[in-house]
């Protein structure tokens, strides 16, 4: 019995460990970055409306289909649905749709978690981007990053106030890999 458990526990370490990064989604992310280069933005060019929506139905394929092993693929997914097309109201911008900042939020968690080195700061970028287009203050629920870990704005909100705004309480925010 032991021996099959140590087998077992090997063989799922293994595949950890070898899991392949997945390719398309890679590309994806390259397509997402390039276009948002510093190069591009002197140039004007601006994401395409149909580029960008065929990037997040990757995602989401990927996702309902098991398709994202690795840390990479959990940072490059977040990264995408971090993008999601910006659109003026009136005259702010507000996302053409916010569930997918909080999806990319939770992405960032696994990134974190499997290791990604940037994973911490996404996490609270894409946790930020979600407040901001929910219309919640992020100076008072946000999330801050330091180089080495993410941290409250403002360590005096209760979780009552928090799941009364719609968020999470504090320990689904901060957790540690």
């Amino acid at each position: 019995m032991r021996l099959l458990l140590l087998w077992l526990t090997l063989a799922f370490l293994s595949f950890s460990i070898h899991a392949e990064s997945n390719s398309g989604l890679k590309k994806h992310f390259e397509e997402d970055q390039q276009i948002r280069s510093e190069e591009n933005r002197q140039k004007g060019k601006t994401p395409d409306s149909k580029d960008e929506i065929a990037r997040r139905l990757y995602v989401f394929s990927a996702l309902a289909n098991g398709d994202l092993n690795t840390a990479d693929d959990f940072f490059y997914a977040s990264i995408i649905l971090q993008h999601t097309n910006l659109e003026f109201v009136g005259e702010k911008l507000k996302s053409a749709s916010n569930e997918n900042h909080l999806l990319a939020y939770y992405l960032a968690q696994k990134a974190y978690q499997l290791g990604h080195e940037k994973g911490a700061w996404l996490i609270a970028a894409t946790y930020n981007r979600y407040l901001e287009n929910a219309a919640i203050d992020v100076n008072k629920y946000g999330l801050k990053y330091d180089n080495t870990r993410v941290y409250l704005q403002n360590n005096s909100i209760t979780d009552e106030e928090r799941i009364s705004r719609g968020l999470p309480p504090v320990q689904s925010v901060l957790f540690s890999k």
